[in-house]
């Protein structure tokens, strides 16, 4: 009811509204220029530490934390 008193507006966005068709080659440029530093937001943990990843993930530690399962 708040947000039909206050009349506020609920925005959905996907992707930035970026089109992917367009925005994907040009990230992919950034990056093997050394200019988008994708590498240092990812973090590698093994299965077995699975509730850390998770908690880095929700505390902020990490940005995207990634599991590595052994062969």
């Amino acid at each position: 009811m708040q947000v039909l008193c206050k009349g506020v507006t609920i925005r959905g966005v996907v992707e930035g509204d970026v089109v992917p068709a367009e925005i994907i080659p040009e990230l992919a440029v950034l990056y093997v220029a050394g200019e988008l530093p994708l590498d240092d937001l990812i973090e590698e943990h093994p299965l077995a530490d699975i509730e850390r990843a998770a908690a880095d993930s929700l505390a902020g530690r990490t940005v995207k934390p990634v599991l590595v399962f052994d062969d």
